[in-house]
């Protein structure tokens, strides 16, 4: 019986180390929202993102597979989101100062960074990305 209770919870303790893993990637929850929205989303590579790129440390470009860019449009506004590997890998290349800022302004969605909200409903798209 003792063996049973040792591998159940070593059961339960993976399946919840699954979900708390897979939770951290807040990508899909944000594609969806804007789809919903009537907007049309397209993920692409990170490789020639400017902002990227000119943001990233070279160690991190080492990496670039392990980020991307979610671009959503529609018709008179669009928005450009860079997912990174982690929430923790938006505060190393925004700095302390820089990643607060851009929570309070909801600009961070778990591992997401809104980076340009453009159109003449600035407000609605940010509005969408933090609710996602």
């Amino acid at each position: 019986m003792k063996k049973f209770i040792t591998v159940l919870s070593c059961a339960l303790l993976v399946v919840l180390l699954a979900l708390t893993m897979a939770g951290c990637d807040a990508s899909g929850g944000i594609k969806r929202a804007y789809e919903k929205a009537g907007y049309t989303v397209e993920v692409t590579s990170s490789k020639g993102n400017e902002w990227l790129e000119s943001n990233l440390t070279e160690e991190q470009k080492k990496d670039l597979d392990k980020y991307a860019i979610i671009v959503c449009k529609k018709t008179t506004e669009s928005a450009t989101i860079i997912k990174f590997p982690s929430a923790g890998a938006i505060k190393e290349v925004l700095g302390e100062d820089g990643y607060d800022k851009a929570v309070e302004s909801g600009l961070i969605n778990g591992n997401c960074y809104l980076l340009l909200p453009l159109g003449l409903n600035i407000p609605k798209i940010i509005d969408i990305f933090k609710n996602a």
